[in-house]
């Protein structure tokens, strides 16, 4: 409304008319982006005290008004005292639902909030899920790897390689595939949460951020995900006869 009616100019201390009554604008609210609201957008009202809307208009009667508990889990506590301080004052039944009715945003509130860990716990399931897939291949590879490399596993063990440095070397390898893995997977997270900004929804949908409890998390599982799945053909790799590896 400032906006529309003085524009660019400041329009606190100067007055507007109302009804033929001068009224002082003592200040203007914060600009909010509203995808909801109880009956209209907070940009296209106008305040004023309740006693001098009254007296100009002879409106007696209040029949909206809002109020907010501390904490949501009072919710339910407040409104029934709500409803009993109306039921005095008014002679109406406060067990009676349809005299006074409430809309109650906190259910909704604990709703989504239930929603969302739901969602979080399915998307980490998946999340491991996905990393054991990830596994399987890793370890898929390294058995490809290990039938490719037989001859050089048995030259290496006829020169004095033991079983140990065989098994901490192929290990190795797959903890830096398995790495090299995780690490563009970060990459390819942090680039979006980089981008997703650009976009303006903000106001929306809000920006995703990088949990680094939850990526420390993933790292730990990734690193166990990746030992696992390359141990087995590791261990194969270090049993082997020099004499039948060399032959192959």
């Amino acid at each position: 409304i400032a906006r529309d009616i003085f524009g660019k100019a400041p329009a606190v201390g100067k007055t507007v008319l109302y009804g033929g009554s001068p009224f002082l604008i003592i200040g203007v609210l914060q600009e909010k982006v509203q995808n909801s609201s109880y009956n209209s957008r907070d940009e296209g009202r106008a305040y004023m005290p309740g006693t001098t809307f009254r007296a100009l208009t002879g409106t007696k009667y209040v029949n909206n008004f809002i109020y907010q508990p501390v904490s949501p889990s009072q919710s339910e506590a407040v409104t029934e005292a709500v409803r009993a301080t109306l039921a005095r004052a008014l002679r109406f039944d406060p067990k009676d639902k349809e005299a006074l009715s409430v809309w109650d945003t906190a259910e909704q509130f604990k709703f989504l909030d239930v929603f969302f860990l739901s969602f979080r716990l399915f998307l980490g399931i998946v999340g491991c899920f996905t990393l054991v897939v990830g596994g399987i291949g890793v370890s898929n590879i390294m058995n490809v790897v290990v039938e490719e490399r037989m001859k050089e596993i048995g030259i290496k063990m006829a020169l004095g390689a033991r079983q140990g440095w065989i098994l901490r070397q192929f290990l190795l390898e797959t903890v830096l595939i398995t790495a090299m893995g995780g690490a563009i997977g970060f990459a390819i997270s942090f680039a979006i949460c980089a981008f997703v900004p650009t976009l303006g929804a903000t106001e929306f949908v809000g920006d995703p951020e990088i949990s680094f409890s939850v990526a420390a998390l993933t790292a730990l599982v990734l690193g166990l995900t990746g030992l696992l799945a390359g141990y087995f053909p590791a261990r194969d790799a270090s049993r082997l006869d020099p004499v039948v590896a060399m032959k192959l």
